[in-house]
């Protein structure tokens, strides 16, 4: 098995079980803390993994050499997540059901492919091409089972 399905599938626990805590967090039928202060706390977390993985892993040199455009997009990455993270806040707040939020905002998946193939010419090879059409059309089809 490559390392990549590994992280994946970790990735994957993670974000499942960060699904629960969002909403245990900011529900009132849970612990109901506000969504602002949840997701001021969920990105302290972040950073701690990160500061962590940096000191650890990564290449200490100045960070500052590195490319302007990268370092941008990296800060266009965490506007981005916190985005989209604060309408799974909001919507888990007024009442959203796990079970059917997730699958939703998982549609993120098609976005990632299209613009993968689009932005990044990343076309699937044809024995994989077939496989990762079909994976798209059941995704749209759960996101449509589950919003009605």
């Amino acid at each position: 098995m490559d390392s990549w399905i590994f992280f994946g599938l970790f990735a994957a626990l993670m974000f499942g079980t960060s699904a629960i805590a969002m909403k245990l967090a900011t529900s009132n039928k849970f612990f109901g803390i506000e969504v602002g202060l949840a997701g001021i706390l969920s990105a302290l977390g972040l950073a701690v993994v990160f500061i962590v993985y940096y000191f650890l892993f990564g290449n200490q040199s100045n960070p500052l050499q590195s490319n302007p455009i990268g370092l941008g997009l990296a800060v266009l990455v965490g506007i981005l997540w916190g985005l989209g993270n604060l309408a799974v806040w909001i919507a888990l707040n007024k009442g959203a059901d796990i079970a059917r939020m997730t699958p939703l905002y998982n549609t993120n998946t098609l976005i990632a492919v299209v613009l993968g193939i689009l932005v990044l010419h990343e076309l699937p090879n044809p024995a994989n091409a077939l496989k990762v059409g079909l994976g798209a059309v059941l995704i749209f089809a759960g996101a449509i089972l589950v919003s009605y």
